[in-house]
């Protein structure tokens, strides 16, 4: 497969810092509440129950309001012939419940939670009095769930505060529902959020809705979903795992979808400050480590910030916002094999005396293990066998024949690997063996920093907006510096991560039977991180006598060099992380809408739900060269025979590759970079028919229409080989192949039954 872009393409943030990205949020937010509404929220809840004269009759006409507790915000409905309600679209919240009728007392119920997608029963059984009389009824509603036959697991704001959250994740608290287990080894790339199997459904295929709008996208490398923002705990007010027996405005999703809600302001001003604060000195050693008189690794972890909401106006408009900071240093450590300085000198002379030998007078080692050989010598005979051994191993002593400036002692010595060798650090553990005789430690360093805005505003009785803004950004260091110049395998290189969200929902009520809601979203996420030439050097390759040419992907760095048998300190043994250069821009945008009609016994829905997935891409692979060494280049026989002797190092320092493939790779190469910058739509269109078919049975019948377009590269340089494709050189000939259509209707049945 070949794929490429316009190489002049960079990824870039929209937004500079946290500041800007503040004053965008409000001018945006402020913006949007100056237009007329008329903007589904797959968040909300419903009230739905029936009312009833003290005979136990039917009773229609009567009046139910739904009031906020929290914001003042009244819906209301009226019960038809057959006596029943719905009040649709109501955010999360506590509810007061009154019904009232000429005629009868007024009913009203306090303590009503709706939580996330929850659909709740209120019945009355009105009492015969005066209208203005009131009654009250101190009592939640039942939390039995009546009206539809979805299951999941809420979990609110008493779960995200008191139960433990290790480095302040909420997503951990996805694992409380029923079936759901972590799935560590899901994401190749960073998938926040959906790294967790539902009921043996496929891992990292989970929806996220953040209030209503989807803030998942494709990983690039695998079919699996990464959430491209994630908001810290003090800004989820709840959230739901929704498991089976979706309604079919869901989809687009595996088996589950985690339906959060964020917080909002209320009638009230509210607000908080915090620190959490992780220490060693406040942690607890593990066993082993106690064991092996292994001290706590060193750590601090501040995580800090403040949420403040409260009215613009009351009973009509509210803002709620938070800010979360981090601070974390750890412990970073890493131990390697790196060349003594006689092998920096060309003497491997070691090599015997570590594998139990000792040299003859002609300077062979008694242990086959512990001797090199010369790579230009030897016979074949079916395999190769080498047949002139390096005397005491001493490559800078030694003339080759068959190599470069033949019989001049040394030349056999690789210039720019004896160069490369001296940007080695020097051993520093004693005692240890030669392919691990270096350690070395130091700090890491992370940060992240966040803030969300959220804005509820009642237009009119008829109309409900809500709007959030989210922004999120992670510088990270370096890394671990362990040689202390350009050719460190340690360091990752600084990098950083951001994050825009952004969602706007609307409910527009044009009767108490119809009722329209939409949602519009957009998330955009960036992941950059540079690991080539962290230490700013001008020209690496040229310092080290690399040729030039292998700039030509327009990176300047280090080759990476992968030393078999030696333990590398990072990856690979030295030379730039052939991976490590990373650039990842994601946008994910959707609208979708629902139509809401409310017929007799029938609640009726029909809608849309469009997405679009944008990515830009780009992972180096070896974009200034991969080069493996391992012993074929310097054992007696280079079929892999422990007991033929030779070493990596040796092999490295002749400058002799590995050919074919080897424990730390295959051979060495040099890639061409692509940047994919693919856009992929979907298309959802559905019906769901909720029909309350007798007082006890609730049918939830749906029908759901998904197409997922294949992504398309922005420039059209996407392409592919074709192995079964006709030569066009060839001469033509007739024949006959099988019709082949696409999948014009791919229609799921969604929903269940309740009987209670």
């Amino acid at each position: 497969m070949k794929m490429n872009s316009n190489p002049r393409h960079h990824l870039q943030s929209t937004f500079q810092g946290p500041i800007q990205s503040l004053l965008g949020a409000v001018l945006a937010i402020c913006a949007l509440l100056c237009l007329p509404a008329a903007h589904a929220q797959l968040y909300t809840g419903s009230i739905a129950g029936t009312v009833k004269d003290p005979s136990g009759a039917i009773l229609s006409g009567a009046q139910i309001k739904a009031t906020d507790a929290e914001k003042g915000f009244e819906f209301s409905a009226t019960s038809d012939s057959s006596g029943r309600y719905v009040i649709r679209e109501l955010p999360p919240s506590n509810y007061v419940v009154s019904a009232s009728a000429s005629g009868f007392k007024t009913q009203r119920q306090d303590n009503v939670r709706i939580d996330v997608n929850q659909n709740a029963s209120v019945d009355f059984s009105m009492a015969v009095g005066a209208f203005a009389e009131i009654v009250d009824v101190h009592a939640g509603a039942v939390e039995l769930q009546t009206e539809d036959a979805e299951t999941g697991q809420v979990v609110n704001r008493r779960f995200i505060n008191d139960l433990p959250l290790l480095d302040r994740d909420v997503r951990s608290l996805t694992a409380l529902a029923p079936g759901v287990t972590e799935m560590n080894d899901a994401c190749a790339e960073p998938c926040i959020g959906t790294n967790f199997v539902s009921n043996g459904s496929r891992g990292a295929t989970s929806d996220i809705l953040l209030d209503g709008a989807s803030t998942t996208n494709s990983e690039p490398n695998g079919g699996i979903t990464s959430v491209t923002y994630l908001p810290s705990p003090e800004a989820v007010d709840e959230f739901k795992v929704q498991q089976t027996n979706f309604s079919a405005e869901y989809g687009f999703s595996g088996a589950s979808v985690v339906n959060v809600v964020s917080r909002s302001g209320t009638n009230s001003f509210h607000g908080s400050v915090y620190e959490f604060f992780r220490d060693a000195s406040l942690d607890a050693n593990n066993w082993f480590a106690n064991r092996n008189g292994d001290p706590i690794p060193p750590l601090r972890r501040h995580n800090y910030g403040g949420t403040i909401g409260g009215p613009i106006v009351k009973n009509k408009t509210f803002f709620f916002f938070d800010y979360d900071g981090l601070s974390r240093t750890g412990l970073s450590t890493a131990n390697a094999g790196v060349p003594t300085d006689a092998m920096r000198a060309g003497d491997f002379g070691e090599l015997c005396a570590a594998n139990g030998g000792t040299f003859n007078g002609s300077g062979r080692c008694s242990a086959d293990g512990g001797q090199i050989w010369d790579p230009y010598s030897g016979t074949f005979n079916g395999t190769i066998t080498r047949t002139t051994f390096i005397p005491f191993n001493n490559i800078a002593t030694y003339a080759t024949p068959g190599g470069p400036n033949p019989n001049v002692p040394g030349n056999l010595i690789d210039p720019v690997a004896q160069k490369m060798m001296s940007y080695f650090p020097e051993p520093n553990v004693s005692g240890g063996s030669l392919q691990q005789n270096w350690f070395g430690s130091g700090s890491s360093h992370s940060s992240n920093k966040q803030f969300d805005i959220k804005i509820d505003h009642r237009f009119t009785q008829n109309n409900l907006m809500s709007a959030k803004f989210a922004y999120q950004y992670s510088p990270s260091g370096t890394g671990l510096d362990c040689f202390k110049n350009f050719t460190d395998p340690c360091q990752g290189g600084p990098g950083w991560t951001n994050a825009h969200s952004f969602a706007i929902n609307d409910t527009h009520t044009f009767s108490s039977t119809l009722l329209l809601t939409t949602t519009l979203g957009f998330t955009r996420g960036v992941w950059k991180i540079d690991a080539y030439n962290p230490h700013g050097e001008n020209d690496p390759l040229g310092t080290l006598g690399f040729p030039s040419y292998l700039e030509a992907n327009g990176f300047k760095g280090v080759p990476a060099i992968f030393i078999d048998q030696y333990t590398p300190a990072g990856y690979p043994n030295i030379g730039t992380d052939p991976y490590g250069n990373y650039r990842l821009g994601q946008d994910t945008g959707q609208l979708s809408a629902t139509l809401d009609k409310i017929h007799g016994q029938h609640e009726i829905k029909f809608g849309f739900d469009g997405r679009i997935h944008q990515i830009n891409y780009i992972q180096t692979n070896a974009p200034v060269g991969f080069f493996s060494f391992n012993t074929d280049a310097t054992n007696a026989c280079p079929d892999g025979l422990d007991l033929c002797g030779g070493d990596s190092m040796a092999s490295f320092m002749m400058g002799q590759m590995t050919q074919g493939c080897a424990s730390n790779g295959c051979g060495s190469y040099e890639e061409i970079q692509f940047r994919p910058a693919t856009t992929n739509y979907q298309y959802g269109f559905f019906a769901q028919d909720n029909w309350k078919a007798t007082p006890k049975l609730t049918l939830n019948l749906g029908l759901r229409y998904d197409v997922t377009l294949p992504r398309t590269d922005r420039y059209n340089h996407q392409d592919y080989f074709d192995p079964n494709a006709t030569n066009p050189l060839n001469g033509g000939s007739l024949s006959y192949t099988d019709p082949v259509t696409g999948q014009p209707v791919n229609l799921a049945l969604k929903g269940g039954e309740v009987f209670a």
